[in-house]
């Protein structure tokens, strides 16, 4: 990923590891973020800060929906089978597959494999 803003962005590919820290490391940040807040929200008894809780927890999930969709790309799935993760017993089979499944090897619809993209960009030793 080139920026910030292709966390957020729908478009691309995403291997596992990547997958999982990014989940993992999110997560982590937006449960941090929204504890201050929700802690100053009630030390201070005002709901001032209901505003930066409500945008980190809108943002966390909108960057974990779309990490979860790059990875359904890495595998040549669309992007609705998001949704199949709502579905009590698909979602455990559908998070295993997200975590241990080989992407696809060599470019797919949805773009260059980012394992291969990154060799040839020179991030990765051969």
């Amino acid at each position: 990923m080139d920026n910030l803003l292709d966390l957020f962005s729908f478009e691309g590919r995403a291997n596992r590891a990547w997958y999982f820290w990014h989940i993992l490391l999110d997560d982590l940040v937006m449960f941090t973020l929204a504890t201050v807040f929700a802690v100053l929200m009630f030390v201070t008894g005002t709901p001032l800060f209901a505003v930066p809780l409500a945008g980190v927890v809108i943002g966390g999930i909108w960057a974990g929906v779309a990490v979860t969709v790059k990875r359904l790309h890495d595998l040549d799935r669309p992007g609705w089978h998001w949704w199949l993760l709502l579905i009590p017993l698909v979602n455990i089979y559908m998070g295993l597959v997200l975590l241990f499944a080989k992407g696809t090897q060599g470019s797919n619809q949805f773009g260059r494999d980012p394992l291969m993209a990154a060799k040839v960009d020179g991030y990765l030793e051969a």
